[in-house]
């Protein structure tokens, strides 16, 4: 008898720890492809063929910089202050310089990309950044 209660138990736990892993697989977006980056602009900003070409290059070479979730990040919940009412924790400095690398590396793309772009696209690529992402 208490063989078969451990085996019930064994297989409720198996089939408890399998549900949870299949819930928590969609919770983290994938990072987007530089393909997919540059048809999202190339449909935003109405690129040129030659734009295209351009900015697709710029996304396969800065890809490790840009796009995609940011980690860390955890949206609050509801009732929540915005920082989770915690303190965040102090980084080390070679996070700092890691950080400051990224952004350098990020501020180097957005150069590249506004040389890539007319006036007029890169004052309606701002203004959509600034509306935030569409859902």
């Amino acid at each position: 008898m208490k063989n078969y209660l451990f085996l019930l138990f064994v297989i409720l736990f198996g089939f408890s720890f399998s549900a949870n892993a299949q819930s928590n697989k969609g919770n983290r977006p994938e990072k987007p492809t530089p393909a997919q980056m540059t048809e999202k602009l190339a449909q935003e900003l109405n690129l040129t063929d030659d734009q295209k070409a351009k900015v697709l290059a710029l996304n396969e070479e800065y890809a490790d910089y840009i796009g995609g979730p940011k980690h860390g990040f955890k949206p609050p919940k509801d009732g929540e202050k915005p920082d989770g009412g915690q303190k965040p924790p102090e980084l080390t400095d070679e996070q700092k310089a890691e950080l400051e690398a990224k952004k350098a590396k990020r501020d180097e793309y957005e150069t590249k990309l506004k040389a890539i772009l007319t006036d007029e696209q890169i004052t309606t690529m701002e203004a959509n950044r600034k509306k935030g992402p569409k859902k």
